[in-house]
C-alpha cells in the first residue's frame, strides 16, 4: 500500500472541508460517504465514466449533458448511455419492465433526471464559489491516466473556477510511474482491486485517507456546516 505523496498535505494548517468524487464508477461514491460520513449527492456520484468525460463535462459547464435525443439503452439495456457526455447512468433510468431499458423508458424519464443532475451542477457551482477548501478525488480505476493528465484537470477546475480552493487526490491501482511530474496541488496513492466487490477495499481506501487533513467541521455546498446529508441518487 502506498500513501498519497505527503509534500501535498503540508499545510495541515488548511484541512479539507469536503471531497468530491470525479469516477470512475461507483467505488468512489460509496469509499468517500464511508470515510468522511458526508452523504451529500455531488454531480459525479454513481456515474459510470471515463476521465476525458469529467474534464469535457466541467469544462462545458455541464451544458451536454442528457440533452433530447442523445440518450439511448446501452450494454444490452443495463444502463443509458448519454452520447453527448459519455456518461454512463446505471441507477438513474428505471426499466418499466424486468431489468432493461428500452428508449420509451429513457424518453419518459429524461426530464425528471435532467432536472436532478441541472439541480447537481448548480450545487457543484455553489460549492466551487464558497469559501468551502474541497478534495477532489479522480479514481483511476484502470491505471489509465498520466500526470500531465491530471495536470489538465486541476487547470480545468481551476479555470471553470478561479479562486476557488481545491486539490486533486489521483488514486490508481498501482504507482504512477511519472509521479515526479505532478504539478503542486495534485497527490496520489493507491488502493488495490477487491475482487468479486463493487465496493472496493476498505481499509485500503482507510490508509488513504489516514494521511489526509479533513476538517471536522463538514460543509455543503455553499460553505456552510452541513445539518443533515442530502442522498438524491438510486444507491448501487
Amino acid at each position: 500500500m502506498t500513501q498519497p505523496n505527503p509534500a501535498a498535505w503540508a499545510d495541515a494548517s488548511d484541512p479539507y472541508d469536503v471531497c468530491v468524487g470525479l469516477g470512475y464508477h461507483c467505488e468512489t461514491t460509496y469509499q468517500l460517504r464511508r470515510v468522511t460520513g458526508n452523504e451529500s449527492a455531488h454531480f459525479f456520484d454513481w456515474l459510470d465514466l471515463d476521465f476525458d468525460a469529467v474534464v469535457e463535462t466541467i469544462t462545458e459547464d455541464f451544458a451536454h449533458v442528457l440533452r433530447p435525443g442523445q440518450v439511448e439503452p446501452f450494454s444490452d439495456g443495463l444502463c443509458a448511455l448519454d452520447r453527448g457526455s459519455d456518461i454512463r447512468f446505471f441507477h438513474d433510468f428505471a426499466p418499466s419492465e424486468g431489468r432493461l431499458l428500452t428508449q420509451g423508458d429513457i424518453d419518459c424519464q429524461l426530464d425528471g433526471v435532467r432536472a436532478k443532475f441541472m439541480a447537481l451542477a448548480e450545487r457543484w457551482r455553489a460549492l466551487a464559489a464558497s469559501s468551502a477548501h474541497v478534495l477532489y478525488v479522480h479514481h483511476d480505476a484502470f491505471d489509465e491516466c498520466a500526470a500531465r493528465g491530471l495536470a489538465r484537470l486541476r487547470h480545468t477546475i481551476a479555470t471553470a473556477h478561479p479562486g476557488q480552493r481545491f486539490s486533486l487526490l489521483w488514486l490508481r491501482r498501482t504507482p504512477p510511474a511519472d509521479a515526479a511530474d505532478l504539478a503542486p496541488g495534485i497527490a496520489w496513492g493507491t488502493v488495490a482491486e477487491a475482487p468479486g466487490r463493487w465496493e472496493g477495499d476498505d481499509a485500503q481506501w482507510d490508509e488513504v485517507f489516514s494521511a489526509v487533513p479533513m476538517s471536522p467541521r463538514r460543509t455543503d455546498a455553499a460553505g456552510s456546516a452541513a445539518a443533515r446529508p442530502m442522498t438524491e441518487e438510486t444507491p448501487v
